[in-house]
């Protein structure tokens, strides 16, 4: 695993923490949005925006949209492909690159050393790749799939993921206090860094699992700062009431859910590394394919949620009720900018992602999406969604400073203690 960022992946770091920092802002203030009962002298109370299927589909249709600017992208190569070829048969151009079939041995060419070279892989996803003096690729080599609907059906497993994860997270947001959730959160770097080397065989040193425990408990006390705010959202002072005692059985499984959303969600960071490392496939794509997988399954659980649930007189205009949801989305204006503006930047929230996998790892990716918390948090007392209070700012502080300290020495922005180093490793540092 690479300890140090290039300029290209702290760009692409940058860009993953600025939109989910913007997704995760204005999915809030969609969540915001009064979609009935507005009117100041309405005697009912105003009924807010929460859909959460509606949200789920229109994550994965954001995603999904990543297919057209791909798909233009590989028409136009093969477009301008097919004009050199005609140029080349009519006595054209010198071509300096070799091109292969997939049959050939990539070698070195001429006198000039092959590490310089690019060689032009003919596939669906016009991958280059860099060859060594040798002739083999100096990287690891990605295989390439002969039909495309082979690498398609690989991303089914990450969008059941993605799919199972937001669900469970969504409905732990209904029955349990936000705090509690926002606590829980910070398990995911620890499952994808076990995951990574139970399955990946990736060997996490020392420091770097101190580093994951930071991350997690930097997470975990920025949300015991806010039960400090709303002691009536501890789980123990619930269960220590007896009138409270279903709140602290809800918010119990809550955490149950919680904790099963982010295994889910580890699972599928794990998985499109292995996909992503082991096939030559561009971010771009492998969101789309998500995306489409995602859509289908949800598109497809919709009528029956509705059926079952939503059409039901306790389930009218609840979560599952697919004619309100519809009503309330199209029929609010705020409600369906803010739609196509989650759904644009959770698009590019996931391609910079699954970059930052590829590039670097899930488990570097995990801490870097994690520390998007401090960002949110900043924006919202910007914009007055959060008020800061003594001891709770104080809690917060220290939590994010465990936080991106964790961070920071995971991915090799900062150098780690010593003493948690081995003597091999003292020595590479010095």
């Amino acid at each position: 695993m690479a300890r140090g960022m290039s300029a290209r992946t702290g760009l692409l770091v940058l860009g993953m923490l600025i939109t989910g920092i913007l997704n995760s802002l204005v999915s809030k203030w969609q969540d915001m949005q009064c979609v009935e009962n507005c009117e100041p002298d309405s005697p009912d109370k105003p009924v807010l925006y929460s859909q959460p299927v509606w949200q789920t589909l229109q994550m994965f249709v954001g995603e999904m949209s990543c297919l057209v600017p791909f798909f233009a992208h590989v028409v136009r190569k093969k477009w301008r492909r097919w004009q050199r070829e005609r140029a080349r048969q009519a006595g054209g151009e010198n071509q300096s690159l070799i091109s292969v079939n997939d049959e050939s041995e990539v070698a070195p060419y001429g006198s000039v050393h092959a590490s310089f070279l690019r060689v032009n892989v003919p596939n669906l996803f016009g991958g280059l790749l860099p060859v060594d003096g040798d002739g083999m690729t100096a990287v690891h080599v990605r295989r390439r799939l002969n039909k495309w609907w082979n690498l398609a059906v690989m991303f089914v497993v990450p969008a059941l993921c993605d799919i199972c994860a937001t669900t469970l997270m969504n409905s732990a947001l209904i029955i349990m206090p936000v705090s509690i959730f926002q606590m829980t959160r910070g398990a995911l770097v620890l499952w994808v860094g076990l995951f990574s080397v139970m399955f990946l065989h990736h060997r996490l040193r020392l420091y770097e699992w101190v580093s994951l425990v930071l991350v997690m408990l930097g997470v975990a006390i920025v949300g015991l700062s806010s039960v400090l705010v709303n002691p009536t959202a501890s789980v123990v002072l619930m269960a220590a009431r007896a009138a409270d005692a279903q709140a602290a059985i809800d918010a119990l499984l809550g955490l149950a859910m919680v904790l099963s959303a982010q295994i889910f969600a580890a699972l599928q960071f794990v998985y499109e590394e292995k996909v992503m490392g082991d096939h030559e496939v561009e971010p771009m794509l492998a969101v789309g394919l998500e995306g489409l997988f995602g859509s289908l399954l949800v598109l497809t659980m919709m009528p029956f949620l509705h059926y079952f649930i939503g059409s039901t007189p306790a389930g009218h205009g609840g979560y599952f009720d697919m004619v309100t949801g519809w009503h309330q989305l199209v029929g609010v204006p705020r409600v369906l900018w803010g739609s196509l503006l989650c759904a644009t930047s959770i698009a590019l929230y996931n391609m910079f992602g699954l970059s930052v996998t590829r590039l670097v790892s899930a488990t570097a990716r995990s801490t870097i999406d994690t520390f998007r918390t401090l960002g949110i948090t900043f924006v919202s007392i910007a914009l007055g969604w959060e008020v800061l209070q003594p001891l709770s700012g104080l809690m917060q502080a220290l939590g994010f400073t465990s936080l991106a300290y964790g961070t920071f020495v995971f991915n090799g922005v900062v150098a780690p203690p010593r003493l948690l180093l081995t003597r091999r490793e003292r020595a590479e540092l010095a």
